[in-house]
């Protein structure tokens, strides 16, 4: 019975991929066309792409040639094949603007993009193309059927930016002195909080840029350390007002300490 069963799938898998070659072979795009829905119907949408670029251009200035390329598209974003499903989602909106597929193909577009985005550690240019393709699609349909998945992608892609500037951040607080590593960090931890406001690191951003500080002050030059200890109780101060409750709270006022031990013994009254 099992050698039986090998023989019968085999047999279905023959005829299967025979069935397919001469669909491809075929001069009649009926053919290829009932291939590619039964194609669809089995999720096999990688098959689905020889077909579509052999009949697609007879289907040109036809009724058949917008339904065929939202197809096309979506077989293209199906196999992961993103940079071409944006490239044809965005040729089906000038070619089809009217149509009633016109706002699922600019999202899907949109989220081919999306779909592009790397991890944050890496360039981040397909991101933010993402982001201003995602936001087209918020601003033309703005209760359109898709507006909860795309508000959703802004802000995955909007932590996502933020993820990069802060680690970018931190990196230069990790080199503390060597080559600058401090000064580097106050000026990137004030611009992420600056560009960053919703940010889920400004806690974290706001208390390295008062230990960024605070370490850079104390290492000065003698008579340097009295005015940049006094920028670090500025920062201090905006950290304890904002983020009373914050996971840093002790170790900011361990550093407050610092300071004002430091202003007891130095700075004459």
């Amino acid at each position: 019975m099992k050698n039986l069963l090998v023989v019968l799938i085999l047999v279905i898998t023959l005829a299967s991929c025979g069935s397919y070659q001469k669909a491809l072979k075929s001069e009649d795009n009926a053919v290829k066309v009932a291939m590619i829905d039964t194609l669809f119907a089995k999720g096999k949408y990688g098959k689905t792409l020889a077909l579509f670029e052999q009949i697609i251009p007879a289907y040109r200035g036809t009724d058949s040639a917008a339904p065929m390329a939202i197809k096309y598209a979506k077989a293209l974003y199906e196999d992961q094949s993103y940079i071409n499903s944006a490239y044809q989602y965005e040729r089906f909106i000038q070619s089809h603007p009217q149509d009633p597929n016109a706002e699922k193909a600019l999202f899907m577009a949109a989220k081919s993009h999306y779909q592009m985005s790397p991890v944050y550690s890496k360039d981040q240019t397909d991101t933010n193309t993402a982001l201003t393709k995602l936001q087209e699609y918020i601003n033309v349909y703005p209760s359109g059927e898709f507006l909860a998945e795309a508000n959703s992608l802004v802000d995955e892609l909007r932590d996502k930016l933020d993820k990069k500037a802060y680690e970018t951040a931190k990196q230069y607080h990790h080199f503390g002195n060597f080559r600058g590593g401090y000064i580097s960090a106050i000026s990137a931890f004030e611009n992420f909080i600056v560009d960053h406001p919703g940010s889920a690191y400004q806690d974290d951003a706001q208390f390295y840029l008062l230990e960024s500080q605070y370490e850079y002050g104390i290492n000065s030059f003698p008579e340097l350390v009295p005015e940049r200890l006094a920028k670090a109780k500025k920062y201090y101060d905006t950290f304890a007002k904002r983020y009373p409750n914050s996971e840093y709270k002790e170790d900011a006022e361990m550093i407050l300490a610092k300071i004002e031990d430091y202003n007891s013994k130095n700075i004459r009254k």
